[in-house]
């Protein structure tokens, strides 16, 4: 009788362990699961922040035809665009939309995307003849908010499997790298709208 209770009680605590190990790793889960909803939504609301000033820009510029193969005349727009936008945003400095929560959560993405064997081809490709590497490109890229791309200057190549689980931007935003940073581009307006140093 003392040996079935025993045993009883054995498997009574083994049970009541396993139950507990499977709530502490549900509650990690969630909270793991929490803390990227809280950075994906900081990301949306300074994405849509910047798209309302962006919008607000545009709007106060002449349309530029849509059919127009002009380069002179894209160019003078992107330029007055640029100029509105500064204008709106005179005192933006970096982290203004990569703020602390969200760069976590982009550098974790990159991370795990160009490391190990799986990421080298992506590394690869990001830092490959494209990227504007400092010293290297013969049109220096400077990091500052705010600052134009610089026309002459190459576009580094983005890996679709970097891309695919980067937060999707809209349209006239892309994710772009300057050497081993990576930059939130304004390729209507030419613009640097924010960097992240040292990524990879």
């Amino acid at each position: 009788m003392r040996r079935n209770l025993s045993s009883h009680m054995v498997m009574t605590m083994m049970s009541l362990l396993l139950f507990v190990a499977s709530a502490c790793a549900g509650s990690s889960a969630a909270t793991g699961e929490q803390a990227q909803s809280a950075q994906s939504k900081e990301f949306e609301m300074r994405i849509d922040k910047y798209m309302e000033v962006h919008r607000k820009a545009e709007g106060a510029l002449p349309a530029l035809p849509r059919e127009t193969t002009d380069a002179a005349l894209i160019a003078k727009h992107q330029q007055q665009l640029a100029g509105k936008i500064r204008d709106l945003r005179p005192n933006a400095l970096a982290g203004e939309i990569f703020t602390p929560l969200v760069r976590e959560m982009v550098l974790a993405t990159i991370k795990q995307k160009t490391e190990g064997k799986d990421g080298a081809a992506a590394k690869a490709t990001i830092l490959g003849e494209g990227n504007p590497k400092s010293g290297e490109s013969p049109t220096p890229v400077n990091l500052v908010v705010n600052a134009t791309y610089p026309a002459t200057a190459p576009l580094s190549t983005m890996p679709p499997s970097v891309l695919m689980a980067l937060p999707t931007l809209p349209k006239e935003l892309q994710y772009r790298f300057v050497g081993r940073n990576l930059i939130l581009l304004d390729s209507q307006a030419n613009l640097i709208v924010d960097f992240i140093p040292n990524v990879l």
